[in-house]
């Protein structure tokens, strides 16, 4: 295997904004990085967003033919649309990381289908589903922090985490329905610090309402639920693997939910050991072939 073509997305995973990384170099950069360093031909596209990041914008994406240039266009507008849905945000987001994405002339004329219809050895990083979640329940994180809108939360998430599974698995299929040399590597949902920060204020203010209120950390039952379930999804395809980064929780970027330097870094190690593992037992195929 000397051509790989590696694609990433669909979440804010892939995109290194937080300040602490001074350089906003994220995993799937170091990746791409090393494999170059190590004489293989990479190319690829890394289609990560901080809003219209769900599952259902990565099958449009795909089924209506989309543009890099138009791609981009989006994860543009979405750094913007974040830094200016709140002051946290605009903390956290800065406005230079927009200096990162460049549209090239010929992106307005690549499609994302097209370069992964034709890829000899796609492989996707893949961090999907969660976004899903939080549209389903129609609050993020730290929307949750109001009672107003806890109040009307469902009683029971098990079937909304059951639809963000089957919209990942879908992608899935539409992947390899393109591309059956395709291989996907799904990261699962990790928990932030930052989601303890803001579980312990809503456990004051439902303490407040009721003294006998017991803590219970809702956000983690949630994330060992969706884990548990994409885990049992991804055995059903020989093309799909589980990749735990629950890690994570030790290297978020200070008041932010998103993984700082080292935890890009730490990815990266992870997934490269994998993706190798994967280039030899290709090459042993080939060489088998040839024989």
């Amino acid at each position: 295997m000397e051509n790989i073509n590696l694609f990433c997305g669909i979440s804010s995973l892939g995109m290194p904004f937080p300040k602490e990384n001074k350089e906003h170099i994220g995993y799937y950069d170091i990746i791409l990085s090393r494999l170059q360093n190590d004489g293989y031909n990479v190319s690829g596209f890394n289609m990560s967003k901080l809003n219209k990041n769900h599952t259902w914008d990565l099958e449009k994406a795909l089924n209506e033919n989309a543009t890099l240039a138009s791609i981009k266009n989006i994860q543009l507008q979405s750094i913007d649309s974040l830094r200016n849905a709140n002051i946290l945000f605009k903390l956290v987001v800065p406005k230079k990381f927009k200096n990162t994405i460049i549209i090239n002339s010929s992106d307005y004329e690549n499609t994302l289908k097209n370069i992964y219809i034709n890829s000899t050895n796609p492989i996707f990083l893949y961090h999907g589903g969660p976004n899903d979640f939080f549209t389903f329940i129609q609050a993020g994180p730290v929307e949750l922090t109001d009672r107003k809108v806890r109040e009307k939360l469902p009683k029971d998430i098990k079937p909304l985490v059951e639809q963000c599974i089957n919209n990942v698995e879908k992608n899935w299929q539409l992947l390899y329905q393109l591309n059956p040399n395709t291989k996907v590597y799904a990261l699962n949902y990790y928990y932030s610090p930052l989601y303890d920060k803001i579980q312990k204020l809503i456990f004051l203010q439902e303490k407040m309402k009721n003294k006998n209120k017991k803590y219970v950390n809702k956000f983690m039952e949630v994330i060992k639920l969706y884990n548990r379930m994409l885990q049992e999804a991804t055995e059903k395809y020989d093309y799909v693997e589980y990749c735990d980064i629950t890690f994570l929780k030790d290297y978020c970027a200070p008041m932010d939910f998103h993984p700082n330097t080292i935890g890009n870094k730490l990815i990266a190690d992870m997934l490269l050991k994998k993706i190798e593992l994967q280039i030899g037992k290709e090459n042993q195929k080939t060489n088998s072939n040839q024989r």
